[in-house]
């Protein structure tokens, strides 16, 4: 039997008359989960964010990968992103996709998503 063991990571705007905190209001909460792997989801608060193509799930290179907080919300919020030139080859490439494996999948996920996360756009 497999445990599945679960993490949160939230993404705010700053600003606004909900910024009491320094984190509302939230817009997207990225889920960690763990199993064989570990793999992220999003959960949207704000419903006018989408993600990149239909991503749902990102899976790691790693566990604990540091650049899966970035793969993760380039995918799930790239409307943060829109300032960024290569974004839309990224969108293109992506397109309809549901599922971004680093892991054993890497070699699906175009070289223009990697570039973008490295700031070499």
């Amino acid at each position: 039997m497999m445990i599945d063991s679960r993490n949160s990571i939230f993404i705010g705007n700053f600003g606004g008359s909900m910024e009491i905190d320094g984190l509302n209001p939230i817009s997207l909460q990225i889920l960690v989960k763990h199993g064989n792997r570990m793999w992220l989801e999003p959960h949207y608060f704000d419903k006018t964010l989408k993600p990149i193509g239909n991503i749902k799930t990102i899976v790691p290179e790693k566990p604990d990968d540091p650049n899966s907080l970035i793969d993760a919300c380039l995918a799930f919020a790239p409307k943060y992103f829109q300032e960024c030139p290569s974004l839309e080859e990224v969108k293109q490439s992506l397109k309809g996709a549901e599922f971004l494996d680093f892991d054993i999948g890497k070699e699906k996920i175009p070289h223009s998503f990697d570039s973008k996360k490295k700031g070499r756009y």
